[in-house]
């Protein structure tokens, strides 16, 4: 049998070979039916061992030189076997079901009794030559065997406890391996999970890194249709890998196994998906893993994949890592739920602040829900983010909620306001300034509310800024508003056509609006205003007649 055999197939340590060979000893296959073969060299003892006179012993003597709880057997005169245990990775042929392995070590014994003689007869040599070949062998006085055996039997137990012991350094570090990349895929996570982040974006992110890391070759993560807090992403299907099937497959695969997961809270591994029954499923995958996404009891949908690409089995380690992954995107989906509907409520709530506010004067019904609306156009069509969009909405909301310090009569008044009476409507612009400035979520919208009557050449109000002073959050409100004032009907004037508001507006570029915002504005779309216009004209009237 060769080294390379004995070391795959019984499991012996190539370390312990190695120095029984370095001691100048010899390793033995030993079988139970006489058979032996000397490992890894050949010299003298191979003579021995391949004797009638051993075989005979081995057969004779088997039970007692295996016997665990002895280090050694002489089993002939001089010839001492020293067990060396072995573990066995797996079977092979017939022969390997009884055998063992020993170290041989000769005595000063093995030249008395007529042995060399015997051996040498039937090997066919004489005894001079078989002597002369055992001389080259280390042989033990009888009084050092058992102190050698001792060392053979400890360094055997030293060399299997650090085999045993990198076996279980080699399964931490490849444990350790893979929980790093889990709780890299999680922190990974975990920082893009932020309200403001691209929910379609963060839910790609994720089923890209999890199949990845899963090693699974194809995953999905089906939502819920029937939420509108979910939005665009409502009935939504994402996928990552290769999938050998379509994606309108996958989709209806997701839509059944939601329907048949929507009461389930734990995750679901089938290892034969032809047993679900449904023709469609096992086209997908032989093995599949399906984990339901809720947040608070509710079901927001279901991330599935199947099939290893490597072929081996969905593990519970898969699982506990899917589960942690899918509760974070639990949370963040619940998050942006309930910002929709903070955000919803908030907005609600504006657009009644204001609507209070324009109610006091009948000719301005609608005026800050309009203005807002041309407000976030502009900004948006001046290259501004989406977070100063949409702060810019608001302030356009609120950029006249200081009229609510203003006397009623005053705004309502028909015809020309006196002068004192101007001056009260001047005033709103501070006080409004002051009522957002008393809530810290709205302090950036102060200078849109403040400075939205201030003019590029200075002669505004209420400070009389001039130019880049102005905020361009107030210098894009002041716009707006200007727009709406002249497009709509007043008491003291009929409302401008659209050619003449943007011909005035044209002619004051530079004096009274910024020049590169006029330039911006008139190339808007103002369909949706006018929209807007014919569905406050219309409430009203409905308001008249109720």
């Amino acid at each position: 049998m060769s080294l390379d055999v004995i070391q795959h197939d019984i499991g012996m340590s190539p370390e312990i070979m190695m120095r029984v060979r370095q001691l100048g000893f010899t390793l033995v296959d030993i079988s139970h039916d006489g058979h032996s073969s000397v490992l890894g060299q050949d010299n003298g003892v191979e003579l021995v061992v391949a004797s009638q006179n051993f075989s005979d012993a081995l057969c004779q003597s088997w039970e007692q030189i295996t016997d665990p709880n002895r280090l050694m057997y002489e089993v002939l005169p001089g010839v001492i076997l020293v067990s060396m245990p072995i573990k066995r990775r797996r079977r092979v042929e017939d022969r390997f079901n009884e055998h063992s392995l020993a170290v041989v070590v000769l005595t000063e014994s093995i030249h008395e009794n007529g042995l060399i003689e015997c051996i040498a007869r039937s090997q066919q040599i004489t005894s001079a030559n078989l002597r002369e070949q055992l001389s080259k062998i280390s042989v033990v006085s009888s009084g050092e065997v058992n102190r050698l055996v001792s060392m053979l039997s400890w360094m055997h137990q030293d060399v299997t406890e650090i085999d045993r012991r990198l076996t279980e350094l080699q399964s931490m570090s490849l444990e350790l391996s893979e929980s790093y990349e889990e709780l890299s895929l999680l922190y990974k996570l975990s920082v893009n999970m932020r309200v403001n982040q691209e929910p379609a974006a963060f839910l790609q992110d994720a089923c890209v890194e999890l199949q990845q890391v899963l090693g699974v070759k194809w995953l999905a993560i089906q939502l819920i249709e029937d939420d509108p807090r979910l939005e665009d992403l409502a009935g939504r299907l994402i996928t990552a890998g290769d999938c050998a099937q379509s994606t309108r497959c996958v989709h209806e695969a997701g839509k059944y196994l939601m329907v048949r997961m929507s009461h389930e809270e734990h995750s679901v591994v089938h290892d034969d998906t032809a047993m679900l029954d449904v023709p469609l499923i096992p086209k997908l995958a032989k093995t599949m893993l399906i984990v339901p996404i809720r947040f608070e009891g509710k079901q927001l949908g279901i991330l599935f994949g199947g099939d290893k690409i490597e072929g081996t089995h969905i593990d519970s380690i898969d699982v506990k890592l899917c589960d942690s992954l899918v509760n974070s995107m639990s949370i963040f989906l619940g998050n942006m739920m309930l910002y929709e509907d903070a955000q919803s409520m908030f907005i609600g709530t504006l657009h009644a602040l204001t609507n209070a506010i324009d109610a006091k004067d009948s000719y301005t019904h609608g005026h800050s829900e309009r203005v807002a609306l041309m407000s976030r156009n502009l900004a948006e069509a001046a290259g501004f983010d989406a977070t100063f969009v949409e702060r810019t909405y608001i302030a356009g909301l609120l950029h006249d909620v200081g009229k609510i310090g203003v006397p009623e009569s005053v705004l309502s008044k028909p015809g020309r306001l006196s002068e004192s009476e101007y001056d009260q409507i001047k005033q709103h612009p501070e006080i409004g300034s002051r009522i957002v400035s008393g809530i810290r979520q709205m302090s950036d919208l102060i200078p849109g509310v403040l400075c939205h009557h201030e003019r590029w050449d200075g002669c505004g109000y209420p400070n009389k800024l001039a130019g880049n002073d102005i905020p361009i959050m107030g210098r894009i409100i002041g716009l707006a508003d200007a727009f709406d004032a002249m497009s709509s009907n007043r008491t003291y004037r009929q409302a401008m056509n659209l050619n003449e508001v943007l011909s005035e507006i044209v002619r004051c570029r530079g004096q009274q609006f910024d020049p590169e915002l006029v330039d911006v504005f008139v190339r808007l779309d103002f369909s949706p205003f006018f929209d807007l216009i014919a569905k406050h004209h219309d409430d009203k009237q409905k308001r008249i007649s109720a």
